[in-house]
């Protein structure tokens, strides 16, 4: 049986976003015997979830939120990666 613990790993856009922002989400996950990435669900720390390669997603108050990456491969490996995205107030 291979082994190796896939790499969950993701970049937001844009670096500084407020709430009149939609942010982008982009999945940079490998996995290094490549099995391949079955599934991945996100989590923006809001309530709000998602799943796919790149979700958009927009928040409806500033604050500071964990953003959470979780996948699975398709042999059953699991990994995830959380990030904080701080969402400033509208620009006036």
């Amino acid at each position: 049986m291979r082994t190796g613990k896939p790499v969950a790993k993701f970049a937001i856009s844009p670096d500084e976003p407020s709430i009149t922002d939609t942010i982008q989400l982009f999945d940079c996950s490998r996995d290094p015997i490549n099995v391949g990435i079955a599934w991945r669900a996100w989590d923006f720390g809001d309530g709000s979830t998602s799943v796919g390669l790149a979700p958009a997603h927009r928040y409806a108050d500033p604050g500071v939120y964990e953003v959470t990456l979780t996948l699975a491969t398709f042999d059953g490996r699991v990994a995830c990666d959380s990030r904080t995205v701080s969402i400033g107030a509208a620009a006036r």
